[in-house]
């Protein structure tokens, strides 16, 4: 309710954080109010760059199933994951669940090199597509390490956005991944801005992200292979799961429904890979 002495109730977030944010080692003021507890009370926080990990939580479950989790997609995410993949195969890896649930995405370029590491060099991970045809372009896998035969299961919800999106259905049109949980955000446009006279500018929307089948992400999602959802009591459990797995927790798929199937599906293959061998 107050940063630096300052009441905030009427500010915009943009405001808000203008207010937070200062050279690091500086110290920031603010107020808090609890409505449960009808408490009021005040911190100093000193700032600091905060490195903020986009791959949490990589571990082996059980008998080779693995799990990782991706908050978001920046630059370092792809390198991040190829070596937590490093890491769990040397650990036994047999198959993957990767969770993207509530993450909102990022860099389009992030979203491609962790595709990569699923698909052969050269395929589609996606295209845009706009009203010119300079608009149209097509984003194909470079090469790099693959995990090509690796069976896997997306976690999706509708927190999953943008980057999270462009992945998840690429591997999905590709049949490489089976996605599990709730239809995705639907985040997909291509937006510029113009600047104007005035200092004011005026974003457009200029293009679409499509699917390597053609899906339009924007407005519509993705919709999962299984649909499993959470009550929001699961929701706020999972929350507090995935705090305790970035500290170096274990999941637990006991009150995690969409990664109880996910577990299942990767066994009942497991059981049909070994019978046909």
């Amino acid at each position: 309710i107050e940063i630096d002495g300052e009441l905030v109730e009427d500010a915009t977030l943009t405001e808000a954080i203008k207010k937070l944010k200062g050279e690091p080692g500086t110290i920031v003021k603010i107020k808090v109010f609890r409505p449960e507890t009808e408490e009021t009370r005040s911190f100093e926080i000193e700032r600091a760059i905060i490195e903020v990990p986009s791959v949490k939580g990589a571990q082996v479950i059980e008998d080779g199933l693995s799990y990782v989790r991706l908050t978001q997609f920046d630059e370092g995410t792809s390198a991040a994951l190829e070596a937590a993949l490093a890491e769990l195969s040397e650990r036994g890896m047999t198959s993957l669940v990767m969770d993207l649930r509530n993450n909102t995405g990022g860099l389009l370029t992030s979203a491609v090199d962790v595709a990569a590491l699923f698909l052969e060099p050269g395929e589609l991970v996606v295209s845009t597509e706009g009203r010119r045809a300079s608009q149209k372009r097509e984003y194909h896998t470079p090469k790099g390490k693959k995990y090509l035969d690796l069976p896997m299961v997306i976690l999706v919800n509708k927190g999953s956005a943008s980057a999270a999106e462009i992945v998840s259905g690429c591997l999905q049109d590709s049949k490489r991944a089976i996605l599990i949980g709730e239809k995705t955000f639907g985040k997909g446009s291509v937006q510029n801005v113009i600047k104007l006279s005035d200092g004011s500018a005026l974003r457009l929307t200029t293009a679409m992200y499509y699917t390597p089948s053609h899906r339009v992400i924007h407005e519509n999602g993705i919709e999962p292979d299984i649909t499993v959802k959470m009550t929001s009591e699961q929701l706020r459990a999972l929350v507090e799961r995935q705090m305790e797995v970035n500290g170096g927790g274990a999941v637990d798929p006991t009150n995690d429904p969409p990664l109880a199937r996910a577990l299942e599906t990767l066994k009942s293959y497991e059981v049909f890979r070994s019978a046909a061998d």
